[in-house]
């Protein structure tokens, strides 16, 4: 059984002068980590929206484990499909501290009081944090406003991944950092992602990290799919070769 079934997809927005995607057809498996390519424009934000029901197609379907996806519960969804974007205000309270912030995340999974958690759990997440950052078991107590770049979305990768979702979408989620801390962070994600047999959607424009990432790749431009390639083909694309099929 495939995981995740996108059946000729179109969407199209009211007063717009194109369909924003159209016939897009694409099968995700479980395990895969998926690299989404693609400049501004063209429609791979939109997609992950689709998947995670912000938007609603205009005509086609997307089924998640054989169920059309709009009538999956949007609580049972939630806990099936997590999305970081850019903007981490969508995924941490940037008012409350590092510690609390993981609290909250954990009440989503367990019944236990607040009070407790807090009492019991400091010292896992201390150690668990850890191995993302090594600047963030020293800032429990620290508003997440007062964080780094680089520490909010280590924070936000560590979360996603306590309890890992059936489906990752990762929506450009570190374009807006130092490309060193950047690039550090997507090659950290790669392995737990592959560790952890992690499903996921990652978007981005960066050629590089489209070839050198993930075991398969979707490129859209347009709206539509241009490009297409599993494990070996994948290895064997060079950046000339997507340009030219994708941006030209």
């Amino acid at each position: 059984m495939k995981m995740c079934v996108i059946d000729n997809i179109e969407l199209i927005f009211p007063m717009a002068d194109r369909p924003i995607l159209r016939n897009i057809n694409y099968s995700i498996e479980y395990g895969d980590r998926i690299i989404l390519l693609g400049g501004n424009g063209s429609g791979k934000s939109s997609l992950l929206k689709l998947l995670n029901r912000t938007y609603q197609p205009t005509t086609g379907k997307i089924y998640l484990e054989n169920k059309e996806l709009r009538t999956i519960p949007l609580h049972v969804l939630s806990q099936k499909i997590v999305t970081v974007t850019q903007d981490l205000r969508d995924s941490l309270f940037f008012s409350l501290t590092v510690l609390e912030n993981c609290l909250l995340w954990e009440t989503r999974f367990q019944k236990i009081s607040f009070q407790i958690q807090k009492h019991q759990e400091k010292v896992f997440f201390q150690d668990y944090l850890a191995g993302f950052h090594g600047q963030l078991p020293k800032k429990m107590d620290v508003c997440v406003a007062a964080l780094s770049g680089g520490e909010r979305q280590s924070l936000v990768l560590a979360l996603c991944l306590l309890h890992p979702p059936e489906l990752l979408l990762l929506d450009e989620h570190t374009s807006a950092l130092d490309p060193k801390i950047a690039a550090n962070l997507i090659k950290y994600t790669e392995r737990l992602l592959e560790e952890k047999n992690i499903t996921c959607v990652l978007t981005t424009h960066n050629l590089e990290i489209a070839l050198k990432y993930g075991n398969r790749l979707l490129a859209l431009a347009e709206g539509q799919i241009r490009l297409q390639a599993d494990g070996p083909e994948k290895s064997f694309l060079t950046q000339e070769e997507v340009l030219e099929r994708c941006y030209l």
